[in-house]
């Protein structure tokens, strides 16, 4: 896996699709099913963002919107956002490659992986320090 492969994988809401796709591509991006939601039939980041030509919702003035990725059962995602809009989308993507090379799990069991954690300030501390 290299840091263009991750660059080249985040979804508009900031999945990380090489991690749990085998090809690596984005779904959303690609229009086709990821997880059990089809982007053809409305996700509110996927719409969002086309419309407005955003390759993300880290360009998005009004990030964090609350609605559908961005509930409050999603807050690893809101995270890695808020991260690459505060650090860039290289350097999250740099931060990925070192921890998933030192044992940070993106997925561990199902969905949950190390990320998965408790409040924003930790999810932030383990994706820029490890």
């Amino acid at each position: 896996m290299t840091l263009e492969q991750i660059k080249n994988s985040i979804s508009y809401c900031g999945l990380l699709c090489i991690l749990c796709n085998p090809e690596g591509s984005c779904d959303c991006k690609t229009k086709n099913e990821c997880g059990k939601k089809s982007f053809e039939k409305g996700c509110f980041q996927y719409e969002c963002c086309v419309k407005n030509g955003f390759v993300g919702c880290w360009e998005c003035p009004n990030f964090c919107c609350g609605k559908d990725m961005f509930d409050d059962q999603h807050l690893r995602l809101i995270t890695f956002v808020k991260c690459i809009k505060e650090d860039g989308i290289d350097k999250f993507s740099e931060y990925i490659l070192r921890n998933h090379n030192n044992g940070i799990m993106y997925h561990r069991n199902g969905f949950k992986g190390d990320y998965d954690l408790d409040t924003e300030e930790a999810i932030l501390n383990l994706l820029r320090n490890g």
